[in-house]
């Protein structure tokens, strides 16, 4: 009996409105019919995010079907488009690569671009650039009308604690406006400091806005810093690059709007809160830049998505040394993440013998196709189109909308092949006998699961190795003890 392939779907919408709602309902329920229709097939899971996400780990629909896949539960993904997959060329290919190897065929219907075939991480990789060029574009647009509203005094309506957004503007929400009056005046009383605070919120089960995950001092310290709690507004705090917030220190125009909707707590109250943490951030010591690593903001942990930190366990002992922890862990404790801490030694030995591995790493699934000749045959095209209007065998709209689309990918193919010039250093390396942090050019990103450490180098290989945290730990006690000389 011929095994049936167990095949799954994913849909993603980029926001709640209703029409978006009924394109998820839509895309499911088409992908569905297809998989049940097909004797070969068996569907074993539907996975979709309602939410618009930047990146793949905002989406937890998408991340419980990279773990199904890698627990070796799914044969093949179908999904609408590249751009519903993935919101950058980076991670797209990077899952791509990865499912690959494991056997996992993604179908892209719109694109008609199935990943089973290897000769199709070209045509993957043009159409994540249009998606992610269209995106940008799209956020430009976004950028420029919201910056003529700005300098009209107009204010952006976001999601900030304490008040709910209508269409007259910030509305007071009369639960989460008694929590900001108890942060003011338990921080105004000086008894307790922005940490305490935060784990009594914790403690006490209340939520952030909309509930996303727990407090920490910085979420406490941002609502006690924001002046919309005594019912003035400042426009443009922020402004985006690549889809980041940076904050916004005089590069874009600012306007201070006064009275611009209900206050929840006094001037007063809200003066001498900032007069205290003025205070307090003024007596904060200037910290010693820790030596650089490459391993820094490179390590994510699998469990909840956050990275990985570097710190010094023991400080002052003789026991001192470095280790790298999920930040979650370090800031909130082990109820909010189990991932496992890892001595930089480990660390340093276990990438030096997965290093060593990949440089003897051959991609079999590198694309074939000569980026140039590519070019060269989308520019011919792009003539051969003009001589058909200009002999009357197509229309004007005809042939606007097609040069349009050989143009664009004209443009990013030749962004590809850029880019495959400068990569083309990385993808071949030499073995080495002991590291060096100049090996940190040679690997994009490491993964901590368990006591399972992933290596994902420039050259696409994919090395895992594991970690003992008990290793040298009962002689480390024995010494602290004095149990040994």
């Amino acid at each position: 009996m011929t095994k049936k392939s167990r095949d799954c779907l994913y849909g993603r919408v980029s926001t709640k409105a209703e029409e978006q709602a009924h394109s998820l309902i839509n895309q499911v329920r088409y992908f569905k019919d297809m998989i049940e229709n097909n004797p070969n097939s068996v569907l074993v899971g539907v996975y979709a995010d309602k939410r618009s996400g930047k990146n793949t780990r905002q989406r937890p629909q998408f991340m419980a079907m990279v773990k199904a896949v890698r627990r070796g539960e799914i044969d093949r993904i179908y999904t609408k488009s590249i751009i519903r997959f993935g919101r950058s060329v980076y991670e797209t290919i990077l899952f791509v690569r990865e499912f690959r190897a494991l056997g996992v065929s993604i179908f892209f219907e719109d694109d008609n671009i199935d990943t089973a075939d290897a000769n199709s991480d070209f045509m993957l990789y043009i159409h994540s650039n249009i998606g992610e060029a269209e995106l940008k574009n799209m956020s430009e647009n976004v950028k420029w009308s919201a910056r003529k509203r700005y300098a009209k005094g107009s204010v952006e309506l976001s999601r900030i604690y304490g008040f709910d957004v209508r269409k007259s503007g910030l509305v007071i929400n009369p639960t989460e406006a008694a929590v900001v009056r108890e942060l003011f005046e338990r921080y105004d009383s000086g008894a307790e400091g922005l940490g305490l605070i935060a784990k009594s919120l914790n403690e006490r089960g209340i939520k952030k806005k909309y509930g996303l995950e727990f407090w920490r001092s910085t979420d406490v310290k941002r609502v006690l810093r924001s002046e919309k709690h005594i019912g003035c507004a400042i426009t443009q705090k922020t402004y985006m690059v690549d889809y980041k917030p940076v904050i916004n220190g005089g590069e874009l125009p600012m306007k201070f709007v006064e009275n611009n909707h209900e206050a929840i707590v006094s001037r007063e109250l809200f003066d001498r809160v900032q007069a205290r943490l003025d205070e307090a951030s003024a007596a904060v010591p200037e910290r010693t830049a820790y030596p650089f690593s490459p391993f820094t903001g490179r390590i994510k942990c699998a469990e909840c998505g956050k990275s990985y930190l570097r710190r010094i366990n023991n400080r002052n002992t003789p026991y001192q040394k470095w280790i790298w922890s999920c930040s979650n862990y370090i800031q909130n404790g082990r109820k909010y993440c189990g991932g496992h801490n890892i001595r930089e030694k480990d660390l340093l030995e276990l990438f030096l013998s997965a290093y060593n591995e990949a440089s003897r790493f051959v991609d079999n699934t590198a694309p074939t196709a000569n980026l140039s000749e590519i070019i060269q045959d989308m520019i011919l095209q792009e003539r051969e189109l003009l001589s058909l209007k200009i002999k009357g065998y197509i229309t004007s709209e005809m042939y606007d909308e097609r040069q349009a689309e050989l143009i664009t990918m004209i443009k990013e193919a030749e962004a590809a092949l850029l880019l495959e010039a400068r990569r083309s250093g990385r993808t071949s390396f030499e073995a080495a006998e002991e590291y060096d942090d100049k090996l940190g050019a040679y690997f994009e990103g490491v993964e901590i699961d368990g006591f399972t450490i992933k290596f994902l180098f420039t050259n696409g290989a994919v090395v895992s190795r594991t970690f003992n945290n008990d290793t040298d730990r009962k002689s480390t006690w024995d010494k602290k003890l004095g149990r040994v000389s």
